[in-house]
């Protein structure tokens, strides 16, 4: 059975608005990458660093990700103090491609990584998803994608739908004809239904997968290859 996995948070219904041809399976974004990894589920939508650590398992769905378009809106680092006074942080473990976004801007900026602490010993916290852009708690807030765009001017890449290689062919292609109907259908027709989240649809999140995408998603994993000393993969696209 070809099982496609959706993470469990706002910014996945445009993608799943009209899916109904294949089961689905809801999870954070640390649990869907194990499931499909280990061949669980054969499809996702899963954290982009899923595909550098891991490109000899999996195609890209083409011209479909979850991006920002600068401020992100639901990936964001919380503080008591401002960002250059930041020394340890704790991450929720959700996250898999923001906990690597969040050492390259502190790498970036500071020259250094903050020391990861539990939540009652951190001076912040970053967390993702509508957990994100539900907490009003902490004086200092800042956007991950916004601070990737401060640095390049490009969009950032957070997640991409993939399906493993040793999927069926003909069920990958069905998927992403649904994916791209279920995006168009739902800008056209289910967004006002959804007003609560208009903003964050229109402006923060981006569905796209093109060449300044790929520019970006270059960089990243530039960044994780000497990072983790492992070779820069090649995109692969299904076809």
């Amino acid at each position: 059975m070809f099982k496609v996995g959706k993470v469990s948070y706002v910014n996945t219904i445009p993608l799943f608005h009209k899916l109904k041809s294949f089961p689905i399976i809801e999870g954070v974004p640390s649990e869907l990458v194990k499931l499909l990894r280990n061949g669980e589920i054969q499809a996702g939508i899963v954290s982009s660093v899923e595909y550098f650590f891991f490109p000899e398992k999996y195609l890209i769905l083409p011209n479909i990700s979850i991006s920002s378009k600068g401020s992100v809106c639901s990936v964001k680092l919380f503080s008591h103090k401002p960002i250059e006074e930041i020394k340890n942080v704790n991450i929720t473990s959700a996250s898999l491609t923001s906990r690597y976004l969040l050492y390259y801007i502190f790498e970036g900026k500071f020259g250094f990584l903050p020391e990861e602490k539990k939540l009652s010993e951190a001076e912040a916290i970053l967390l993702i998803g509508d957990e994100a852009m539900e907490n009003d708690e902490y004086p200092y807030v800042y956007d991950l994608g916004e601070e990737w765009y401060k640095f390049h001017k490009l969009p950032f890449v957070f997640a991409l739908f993939l399906v493993r290689r040793d999927a069926d062919k003909d069920f990958s292609k069905r998927l992403h004809r649904e994916i791209i109907e279920s995006l168009n259908s739902f800008f056209k027709e289910a967004i006002n239904d959804f007003e609560r989240y208009r903003f964050y649809f229109t402006n923060c999140i981006d569905y796209s997968l093109e060449e300044e995408h790929l520019k970006s998603l270059d960089i990243f994993f530039e960044y994780l290859s000497e990072k983790f000393k492992k070779k820069k993969p090649k995109l692969e696209f299904l076809k």
